[in-house]
């Protein structure tokens, strides 16, 4: 598994803490930009979790975004972390830069702000390095790997 142990650590105590929202985003016509949709559901899944499946447009589920009771929502994507694929980071969204390398075409930064701001949302980014972002392909092994891999060794909700 490719996730610092502090990433499991913080994201525990966020869903275990808050009622949370988990929103996926990513193409997934598109290799490993499908790692965030697919990481999004496997967590919520996994958590008892609401999940959003946003594909490349989460700017068309503000509304949803906007009037869900959680208090908490976590942004699941690929970005290009500079990292081993498949490796995953919990990250603020201030912490975010031009360098995301995934398809949407709103920043989830901007997307954040807004959700922060006007909202009162609390809101993190579970990022995914992928490994190809290649039109047609499936998910890389790498990246599938450390998905399943990280999913399985969450710690159970408190």
């Amino acid at each position: 598994m490719r996730a610092a142990a502090s990433t499991m650590k913080d994201l525990a105590a966020i869903y275990n803490s808050d009622e949370v929202l988990v929103v996926g985003v990513g193409n997934p016509q598109r290799g490993d930009d499908a790692a965030g949709l697919v990481l999004g559901r496997a967590l919520a899944d996994r958590l008892g979790l609401e999940y959003l499946h946003c594909e490349e447009v989460p700017e068309n589920y503000l509304a949803e975004m906007r009037t869900t009771p959680a208090s908490t929502i976590i942004f699941v994507d690929a970005a290009d972390l500079g990292a081993d694929a498949g490796e995953i980071r919990l990250l603020q969204p201030q912490q975010l830069t031009g360098a995301n390398i995934s398809t949407h075409n709103c920043s989830l930064g901007l997307l954040a702000g807004l959700l922060e701001r006007e909202c009162n949302k609390r809101v993190v980014i579970l990022a995914i390095q992928p490994a190809s972002l290649q039109w047609g392909q499936p998910l890389t092994e790498p990246v599938a790997r450390a998905i399943a891999s990280f999913v399985a060794t969450l710690p159970a909700r408190a």
